[in-house]
């Protein structure tokens, strides 16, 4: 659990610009799962489409991966720029 607020002060020290960087990529990837959830439940409805299943679960692994993407790029971001200052 320590870790979890190390995390956290962690974040609440980030530079403006990596905040925002980080909240747009965020936004992004929740909208980006909120499609393909309704895609899946869609498939879920009318399962005529089975390629649909396919588009939704690809789509729902890239959405998690580009948020926690850039929530390990906005640590690793922010930790270069502090040490270059």
């Amino acid at each position: 659990m320590k870790w979890i607020h190390i995390l956290a002060n962690e974040i609440k020290n980030f530079d403006k610009k990596t905040i925002f960087i980080l909240k747009k990529g965020l936004l992004f990837s929740l909208f980006l799962s909120l499609f393909s959830t309704s895609l899946l439940a869609f498939y879920e409805k009318f399962f005529a489409f089975p390629i649909l299943f396919k588009v939704g679960i690809s789509l729902l692994r890239t959405s998690l991966m580009f948020a926690v993407t850039f929530f390990i790029c906005a640590i690793g971001f922010d930790t270069i720029k502090k040490e270059w200052n």
